[in-house]
């Protein structure tokens, strides 16, 4: 692999801890990383979700840390074997490694050997890559390996002032804002430090009342998702990844809209709408529509070039003229490979 390249696979949650602040770091350095592979969205997810074993593997270059694949080992009930898994799956739309520019896809067909080697797994599966991340590399160039599957698609569509969104969403969103107006002023917002949590509480009650009108009850009314979540939100807030948005009416909160940004370094940067709620009481206003409208100029002002809609059919997502975007999922079970020299395949 050329250099001083160490490899380690860490497996306690207290290791997990101390590697938070080079994790950050290194998120930096990786212009394919997003705030779902952050360590201030993955270590609270593991604190209600981690019900299996550590595999947290780390590529350090002369004590540097250049790359980083966080994944566990899970037992899975209903196939009776043990998963390896990344961090952040089924509720992250964006997953895999991270990796600094001197991080190779050689280094990481190492990390996927170590892992083989130290094997207590039957089905190794990682989902929604990034088709440029060196980990999808590292998986396509071994196909009698690594088999790929479905992955869902993102929807994108490029930040832009609200004059010139889609023709339909402009003119919905012109005239619902009128209708609102006449009741009380109208408040596009953004949450701070001081408040973020305090606007989670009323997002979350927004969500859950809507969902309660469809006669269900909304992911977060799962206590473990919440107490997830409130532990992610500051955290994500104080790296500048956080923009938790509602629309005001009359001073009071009809829409929110729970979103991920990427930092200002970041070209091509992005702002990933993770959740939206209204309040059922002002549907007439369609408060959905106005403020995805109005957060999507704000992201334009702010100089974001993407906004990212993430996975999902919703219906309402129809109107908005989104591309989709495709992503890589593979699995791997070494018991099944044809050749049984799984090892030296890697070479």
């Amino acid at each position: 692999m050329g250099g001083d390249v160490t490899l380690d696979i860490l497996k306690t949650c207290e290791q997990l801890e101390q590697l938070k602040e080079q994790w950050s770091e290194l998120w930096l350095r990786d212009p394919l990383a997003t705030p779902f592979q952050h360590p201030a969205w993955l270590i609270p997810w593991w604190h209600q979700f981690g019900d299996g074993e550590l595999r947290i593997v780390t590529i350090r270059q002369n004590h540097s840390l250049i790359g980083l694949l966080p994944m566990y080992v899970r037992y899975d009930l209903s196939t009776r074997e043990h998963q390896l898994l990344p961090l952040g799956i089924s509720t992250s739309d964006y997953l895999g490694g991270i990796f600094a520019a001197e991080c190779t896809t050689e280094h990481v067909k190492a990390v996927l050997q170590l892992l083989r080697a130290h094997s207590d797994w039957a089905m190794f599966f990682v989902s929604q890559l990034e088709p440029n991340s060196r980990l999808n590399e590292a998986l396509r160039r071994k196909p009698n390996l690594f088999k790929e599957c479905h992955s869902d698609p993102c929807c994108r569509m490029p930040a832009t002032p609200l004059d010139q969104l889609p023709r339909k969403i402009r003119q919905n969103a012109l005239y619902y804002r009128n209708c609102a107006l006449r009741t009380g002023q109208l408040e596009f917002a953004v949450a701070d430090a001081n408040n973020c949590l305090q606007w989670f509480e009323e997002f979350r009650k927004m969500h859950t009342n809507r969902w309660k009108m469809a006669g269900e009850q909304g992911v977060l009314a799962e206590p473990a998702v919440l107490d997830w979540h409130r532990e992610a939100i500051p955290q994500l807030q104080t790296h500048g990844l956080l923009r938790l948005c509602r629309l005001n009416c009359g001073g009071n909160p009809i829409g929110g809209l729970y979103s991920l940004i990427d930092p200002p370094i970041r070209t091509n940067r992005k702002q990933y709408l993770y959740l939206t709620a209204y309040s059922p009481e002002h549907a007439e206003f369609r408060p959905g529509t106005l403020l995805l409208a109005f957060a999507i100029d704000h992201a334009f002002r702010e100089g974001v070039q993407v906004i990212d809609m993430l996975r999902g059919e919703e219906e309402y997502k129809r109107n908005w003229h989104l591309n989709s975007y495709s992503t890589r999922s593979w699995v791997w079970r070494p018991a099944e490979s044809s050749s049984g020299k799984e090892l030296s395949e890697f070479g």
